[in-house]
């Protein structure tokens, strides 16, 4: 009896201590709203230096493997990372050179073939309009209405393009921009490959000896975390752009590899992503047959199933552990408050976060976070009754899971 009693209030106190806790971060979120003009020094800040920084550090988790590479074969140290960084230079700096003018070309093509595109699109909503299928699904008098005026957009894009090469201060404003991101990126990736592993150490310094292994813990497994995302995300994404560029290219789609390596970067945003990559190659397929069309859906689909079944679970698996909806809420929250960059960065953001507060929840000095822990688990710890005394903290980071 005494026990559940015991139990009751326990379950009690975690459940106000859940609302204390949303209660204050829907109060901070509101508080933020009304005197956001104070934070705007700090986000003009950081907008200016997150460019940078982010390009570096996706590049330095990207060169990671190959640093271990180097590592294997006695290649250590500040010479293993140097090595690592002027090879991607090269790799970069061919790829690019190969790359670029063609897809200049591929995008000078598609504009220059703009209204015979518009004409050819036309004609296939109406041809679809007149069909049998159309009228089963009673669109057809939908789609008969439909005009696209050539005219009207193709006169939208000029005006455009104009406003945006005649105005000096954008276009000088974006080039300086690009500019800054080019020229500091590299140098901040350099400045991560030499003295990125005196980032822990340094950390632990100011910290009690008692301390610095919590801490070294945390630093490591926050490191793998990213390590695991983003090495994951750019092999998936290397793959599926490879895959689709070589499947459009086979079935005729017009600009293969441009809309090859569109389905590539979009595959990045998890679930909508693949479905946003595949709209460029349909759109485009539409204008020269319902054939081409299938083609293009076909490729599509074997991509993204070859994707699903093959390439994304070897190659980053369950490592993230986050619930299908708790990715689309964060997709949704991050991308309306920080537009893509937070849809790109908002689910490392969070793996981040849960890692941080799973050590945090399994280290039984903070006893702020007992209410979160198995019973039992907090119970031996306080009585110091634990049949494996060796390895507390792993004991109970495998009963942890947060979601």
């Amino acid at each position: 009896m005494i026990h559940l009693k015991l139990k009751t209030q326990s379950n009690l106190m975690k459940t106000l201590l859940v609302a204390v806790l949303l209660l204050v971060v829907v109060s901070l979120v509101f508080v933020s709203t009304k005197i956001g003009f104070l934070f705007t020094p700090i986000s003009t800040f950081l907008s200016t230096i997150m460019g940078p920084f982010l390009i570096a550090g996706f590049l330095y988790y990207l060169l990671q493997p190959l640093v271990k590479l180097l590592n294997k074969l006695h290649v250590r140290g500040r010479a293993a990372s140097i090595m690592a960084f002027v090879l991607l230079v090269l790799i970069l700096g061919g790829g690019l050179a190969y790359l670029i003018p063609q897809i200049v070309t591929q995008i000078a093509a598609m504009v220059q073939n703009l209204p015979s595109f518009l004409t050819d699109t036309e004609k296939f909503v109406r041809d679809f309009a007149s069909s049998r299928l159309a009228e089963e699904m009673h669109l057809s008098s939908i789609l008969s209405s439909v005009e696209i005026n050539r005219n009207a957009i193709l006169k939208f894009v000029t005006a455009h393009v104009s406003t945006g090469a005649t105005s000096v201060g954008a276009v000088v404003g974006h080039i300086g921009n690009a500019l800054v991101n080019i020229f500091m990126a590299p140098l901040v990736l350099f400045y991560f490959m030499k003295d990125g592993n005196k980032l822990s150490p340094n950390i632990q310094k100011f910290l009690p000896q008692q301390w610095r292994p919590f801490t070294a813990n945390l630093l490591h497994r926050m490191n793998a975390t990213m390590d695991s995302y983003f090495t994951g995300q750019f092999t998936d994404m290397l793959i599926v752009g490879i895959l689709s560029c070589i499947g459009y290219a086979i079935t005729g789609t017009p600009y293969a590899l441009l809309i090859g390596i569109t389905a590539g970067i979009m595959n990045m945003v998890p679930y909508i992503g693949p479905w946003l990559g595949a709209i460029p190659a349909v759109a485009v397929s539409a204008t020269v047959s319902w054939k081409q069309v299938l083609f293009a859906v076909i490729v599509a689909v074997a991509v993204q199933q070859i994707d699903n079944n093959f390439v994304y679970p070897n190659v980053i698996g369950k490592s993230m552990e986050i619930h299908p909806l708790t990715v689309l809420v964060l997709l949704l929250t991050a991308g309306n408050m920080f537009g893509l960059l937070g849809v790109i960065l908002g689910i490392p953001v969070y793996a981040v976060a849960k890692t941080v507060l799973a050590c945090l929840v399994a280290e039984p000095r903070i006893p702020f976070f007992n209410w979160m822990r198995d019973d039992a688990a907090v119970q031996a710890e306080a009585t110091g009754d634990d049949d494996d005394p060796a390895t507390p903290a792993d004991d109970a980071n495998d009963n942890i899971e947060i979601k």
